[in-house]
């Protein structure tokens, strides 16, 4: 098996042993080091939480479970810049690894690609376009609508500093703020095929959402900012499309 050096992050509540037992039991599989990042379950919203905010944009307020979860991954962003190591690969515990996962992994880490997070799988990407090819012959892609959630990613040290500087209040779960590249300028990408899969049918969720109720203005004010941020994801993805257009003028869409 190929050697190489990226950490491997596990979020996970230390009271979740089925869950950590189940990604324990993958990685010693396929003898691949990793080490669990302790999640904290929050009991009353912290100092970082922007309610005013929130509910300006939202109205409604984010659950305890998805500030917890949060707050896991920008703990895990200070711990990198802290660290000196290059990139981090950071996984929530109720994913299943594919096949690619280890060869994707080294590819990704011995690429030179710049880019800043790089989503491990691409469910619920919008209008992607190709951006490079690995030596594994995985495919990497931006995408005018980022793909779901926070299940597996590479991220960068200059990324997690981006981050940690621009997002220390909560406003938005955090797979809706990595997906704000138009406001942290983090370059987002993806790899297909996706090499794990996010396992929630078999472990549930520790997350909670539940549909909020929102008064008549809430939603209107919400239907705003909806539309602002469509607006804001259509224009930068435009602008990234275009410099590699020029940068790569063979480069196809999909």
């Amino acid at each position: 098996m190929q050697q190489f050096h990226m950490p491997i992050v596990v979020i996970s509540l230390v009271e979740c042993q089925d869950r950590r037992r189940y990604i324990a039991d993958q990685f010693e599989r396929i003898a691949m080091p990793f080490r669990f990042f302790d999640a904290e379950r929050f009991k009353q919203y912290p100092a970082s939480y922007d309610q005013a905010t929130r509910r300006k944009v939202h109205g409604n307020d984010m659950n305890l479970s998805e500030v917890g979860c949060y707050d896991s991954h920008y703990r895990i962003w200070q711990a990198l810049v802290q660290s000196g190591d290059e990139m981090w690969c950071v996984l929530e515990d109720d994913i299943e690894l594919g096949e690619g996962f280890a060869p994707t992994l080294q590819a990704i880490a011995s690429a030179g690609l710049p880019f800043g997070i790089m989503r491990l799988c691409d469910f619920g990407g919008e209008d992607s376009w190709q951006v490079a090819v690995l030596s594994n012959g995985s495919i990497v892609k931006d995408h005018r609508k980022q793909p779901f959630g926070t299940q597996g990613y590479v991220i960068h040290r200059d990324a997690a500093r981006t981050l940690v500087e621009q997002a220390g209040q909560i406003v938005y779960a955090v797979d809706d703020l990595l997906n704000r590249t138009w406001e942290h300028k983090v370059l987002a990408l993806s790899v297909t095929p996706s090499v794990l899969v996010h396992r929630n049918d078999l472990m549930g969720t520790t997350i909670g959402r539940v549909k909020a109720k929102r008064s008549a203005w809430s939603k209107l004010k919400r239907e705003f900012y909806m539309g602002r941020d469509s607006l804001n994801r259509h224009l930068h993805a435009w602008q990234r499309r275009r410099a590699l257009a020029r940068q790569l003028p063979s480069g196809s869409g999909s």
